[in-house]
């Protein structure tokens, strides 16, 4: 199974020579790594020229006018596989993630993340998100939209192409936009295993910009919204779905992030069906919190809190999150 690397690259210079030895070594020599030069100013485009002459796998473009999905919709074009796998140039991947994930691609399956890292930009470690793992609970995350890491992610070319590929006009909620359309056409699934540092550089998101971000994510969910079969599948087979979480490493924390997920589907533009919310009240009031997450231990329940309250820290000491849009 051959892979396309799609990597859209803005004024990333000082990460080329370091990010592009970690994420060759993830391709085996008939793979392909894509490369949009997407508007750099910085003197990335001279860098990546010697990479080209390096390694006869990289297929190098230029954008000229800036714009992420601009550029993943030219590089989705260039890409010559039918499986793609996202990088952005200042995260970190394991030299195993593309191997890992070769092998869950079967004929359900249009996508697959993974566990994800946050890392400061001076690399101190922000806490890790375990990811869904599972087809309905990765579809019901979509609700918050923050275990489907988007430099995680490797996808099945031709589902979302079907489903109309990346649109401009989501911007900047693209990557939740397509998760939501792609999960109509096949399975979204992920892997148990942290494969992705996703590193928050210090380069502002104004107000207005996360203004515009929660209203695009609520049109989103009132115009597409949860898939409603997966959600169907995960409320009939709930305790059955969730009891599987005890195989994997952060049972406890997956565990209390799906409770949290299907506590928020309620208020969501997304219109639920009387069934639907009948079976989420069963299982939010008939369960207390503890027989619901078995959890044994509140170890797991702490480092959730403490890793996301390092996270907010850090956010708010630099008045600003990583913005992956154009990167």
């Amino acid at each position: 199974m051959k892979i396309s690397g799609l990597l859209p690259i803005y004024n990333g210079a000082k990460y080329i020579d370091i990010a592009l030895k970690r994420i060759l070594s993830n391709l085996e020599e008939n793979d392909e790594l894509v490369i949009v030069n997407n508007g750099s100013t910085d003197g990335s485009r001279q860098k990546l020229e010697q990479w080209v002459k390096q390694d006869k796998r990289i297929n190098l473009v230029d954008l000229k006018t800036p714009g992420l999905v601009k550029a993943l919709k030219l590089g989705m074009n260039e890409c010559q596989n039918n499986w793609i796998a996202r990088f952005d140039i200042d995260d970190i991947y394991s030299l195993d993630r593309i191997k890992i994930q070769r092998e869950q691609i079967n004929e359900s399956t249009v996508a697959i993340f993974s566990d994800y890292q946050f890392r400061s930009n001076t690399g101190v470690n922000l806490g890790n998100i375990p990811s869904p793992i599972f087809p309905p609970f990765v579809s019901l995350s979509l609700v918050l939209s923050q275990r489907t890491a988007h430099p995680s992610v490797i996808f099945l070319k031709d589902a979302v192409n079907s489903v109309g590929g990346y649109r401009e006009n989501d911007f900047p909620a693209e990557d939740l936009s397509l998760w939501l359309r792609l999960s109509r056409s096949g399975n979204l699934k992920s892997i148990p295993k942290t494969l992705l540092q996703y590193r928050l550089a210090e380069s502002s998101i104004s107000l207005n910009n996360r203004a515009t971000i929660m209203e695009k994510t609520a049109n989103l969910h009132r115009e597409i919204g949860i898939y409603g079969n997966h959600l169907n599948d995960l409320l009939e087979n709930f305790e059955l779905y969730l009891a599987k979480y005890e195989k994997f490493s952060h049972s406890s924390i997956r565990k209390l992030l799906t409770l949290r997920e299907l506590s928020r589907l309620q208020k969501t533009p997304y219109r639920l069906t009387f069934s639907q919310k009948k079976h989420i009240m069963r299982i939010i009031k008939n369960k207390t919190f503890l027989e619901l997450l078995n959890l044994g231990s509140y170890h797991d329940i702490y480092e959730m809190i403490s890793m996301q309250s390092k996270r907010k820290k850090y956010r708010t000491h630099h008045s600003s999150i990583k913005e992956k849009r154009g990167k």
